[in-house]
């Protein structure tokens, strides 16, 4: 480096170079402006709220100058690592857990401000029921947004009063709707995501009324649709994607009348369906399908696809 870019460098101000600093990770940070000099040093131990992702493969070094700083994390497939080093976790995602860091993760102590929690790939795991019973008991009281795969059932759970959006992926529970429901009252939003076509049964008499937002992938057929939204009747949003083995006249009338019956309050309705149906007989029944609900109407489309399969799904709203 010359001396004009060294003096180039010196003179760009410290409210500048932050803002540039905002877009780096701790690793990036680091290794980007530590040891240049003092200035650059300390500008690098006095940024707060840092990202960072840990792989098995990567070094730490510079980066774990920055460890308490770091408040959004990314593990995965790390064999080894010390948790209390990252103190101000608000956002944390770990793919791939060991047996024994999920045990220590059924911690508070470790992130006591934690906020948003990620945890994929611990299906095989006999632990996995513990954890997901810790999760679900209010083990982490501060967790409004959560994200997990193959959730484990098999032991009771409590209340959890602060999760607010939760992400299932993965299921292949049939009673799983109904339980995450009843262990998370003040929930408003729901992602579940199936792996195969999945009968869902008809729930035990309870209504949870805070749920707004229900986005469903998979397989449901016209009577699980039935089962899943007699229960949420403050259902606003509703999402549904899959591949249907109903006719979609059929499958459309009845998912008009439970919305209609169930759902007082939705206002808006986006699917994304196949179906193996004759094109030519579909787009003959295309103005009664829409006749069924307010928010069919004006909004499907039907697009052709190869081996006999037709997709139709809903317009975008402007």
């Amino acid at each position: 480096m010359s001396d004009g870019d060294v003096s180039t460098m010196e003179m760009v101000p410290n409210e500048l170079i932050l803002n540039i600093c905002m877009h780096f990770t701790a690793r990036e940070l680091y290794r980007a402006f530590y040891g240049i000099n003092r200035r650059f040093n300390s500008i690098a131990d006095n940024i707060s709220d840092l990202h960072l992702t840990i792989t098995s493969n990567e070094s730490h070094e510079p980066a774990w100058l920055a460890f308490s700083r770091v408040i959004k994390l990314k593990i995965e497939n790390v064999k080894q690592i010390d948790l209390y080093r990252f103190s101000n976790i608000r956002s944390l995602t770990w793919i791939r857990p060991s047996a024994v860091q999920l045990q220590k993760l059924c911690s508070f102590t470790y992130f006591p401000y934690l906020e948003q929690l990620r945890v994929y790939d611990i299906y095989d795991m006999p632990s996995a029921a513990h954890f997901h019973q810790f999760v679900f008991s209010n083990g982490f009281p501060r967790v409004r947004i959560l994200s997990l795969s193959h959730i484990n059932i098999s032991s009771p759970w409590a209340i959890s009063l602060c999760l607010r959006a939760i992400n299932a992926q993965n299921v292949s529970e049939p009673h799983l709707f109904e339980r995450i429901l009843m262990s998370c009252p003040n929930l408003t939003r729901l992602d579940f995501h199936m792996l195969r076509c999945t009968e869902i049964p008809m729930p035990v008499s309870f209504q949870h009324v805070n749920l707004k937002r229900l986005h469903c992938t998979g397989t449901l057929s016209s009577r699980s649709l039935e089962n899943i939204l007699a229960i949420v009747p403050g259902l606003m949003q509703f999402n549904i994607n899959g591949s249907i083995r109903e006719q979609p006249l059929v499958y459309f009338e009845r998912l008009g009348n439970t919305l209609n019956f169930f759902l007082p309050h939705l206002n808006r309705f986006d699917c994304n369906f196949l179906f193996t149906v004759q094109y030519a007989d579909l787009i003959k029944t295309r103005s009664f399908l829409e006749k069924f609900h307010p928010c069919f109407k004006h909004r499907m489309k039907f697009t052709k696809l190869s081996y006999g399969r037709i997709r139709i799904h809903t317009k975008s709203i402007i």
